[in-house]
């Protein structure tokens, strides 16, 4: 019945009146057995639905229960980016758009023992294999591909003349 409250809420049913930290806790949970969100995603989403001063101790019971973990969502979401063959750059900005802490992702980063040349000439062969390219367009169109996929330029300029 707690779950159908909160899939039938509006914006103007938002703008009505505040939740008590009660339901915004129910809320929460509800939200994590969806998914994985990080504390600043959550803390957006509460906010929608209570004052600040509700939200901040509803975060620290959830975190307190370890039903939010940044850390862990950071671990989860490097793995997942590292099987997609991104690059550092490329990783750390999807990490922040998640509103994950600059802190935690560089350290996790820092962690992380991945040789960032190997995981280019992977991507690089996985899209052109293991080909040199023939010509200056070539060469840039390769450049430009592993740039999007956040690879350094020093990085890939060493993957390219291999």
């Amino acid at each position: 019945m707690l779950y159908h409250c909160f899939t039938t809420l509006s914006t103007t049913d938002i703008t009505g009146g505040a939740m008590t930290e009660q339901e915004l806790y129910d809320y929460a949970v509800t939200l994590l057995a969806k998914r994985d969100y990080s504390s600043g995603d959550l803390r957006y989403q509460l906010k929608r639905f209570a004052y600040e001063s509700a939200v901040e101790p509803v975060m620290e019971k959830l975190l307190s229960h370890h039903y939010l973990d940044d850390t862990r969502l950071i671990e989860k979401e490097l793995h997942k980016q590292l099987g997609k063959l991104h690059g550092e750059s490329r990783i750390k900005q999807d990490l922040r758009k998640k509103g994950l802490d600059a802190l935690l992702i560089a350290q996790s980063l820092e962690d992380l023992d991945v040789d960032w040349y190997e995981l280019c000439q992977q991507a690089k062969d996985k899209k052109f294999g293991s080909k040199r390219p023939q010509d200056a367009k070539e060469k840039a169109q390769m450049i430009r591909y592993l740039q999007y996929r956040g690879h350094s330029i020093g990085i890939i300029m060493e993957s390219i003349s291999v």
